[in-house]
């Protein structure tokens, strides 16, 4: 069975093709839901404007190093991936090291959802910046 997940991630170097693995109104929250000047990698970015946005924003800031997946979960409906990543942080020169999770769902075959976890407290410091931010459960 192919991994959608593991599909998306392969793309993610040719955007068009990234964005015709997601629906037209996909939600990726990027570690919080809320943005901060702070950090700009934080926040919510919807659809394929917000995903090369996010992308971006991820270029901007990250020399990837390595990222790996170790394991993917899924059905139809739901799915979910866990693995390592190394980036050298481009404003500081540190490197941001730390396992990951992504929570995605599905509509037919395409992510309408889309967060990522990670260790938020490496990215602050690695970027020498902090945020006084909580995050709302709802």
């Amino acid at each position: 069975m192919t991994s959608n997940i593991a599909n998306f991630f392969a793309s993610l170097g040719d955007l068009d093709a990234a964005c015709d693995l997601i629906t037209a109104d996909a939600k990726f929250i990027a570690v919080r839901e809320k943005s901060y000047a702070e950090l700009p990698l934080y926040g919510t970015f919807i659809g394929p404007l917000g995903l090369r946005e996010f992308v971006a924003g991820l270029r901007t800031c990250f020399d990837t190093q390595f990222f790996q997946i170790d394991y993917v979960i899924e059905n139809a409906d739901i799915g979910s991936a866990f693995g390592r990543f190394d980036h050298i942080i481009r404003d500081t020169g540190q490197h941001f090291v730390s396992h990951w999770a992504v929570l995605c769902t599905f509509e037919k075959g395409l992510i309408s959802s889309y967060r990522f976890y990670e260790d938020n407290a490496a990215l602050e410091e690695g970027m020498q910046r902090r945020t006084a931010c909580r995050e709302e459960i709802k």
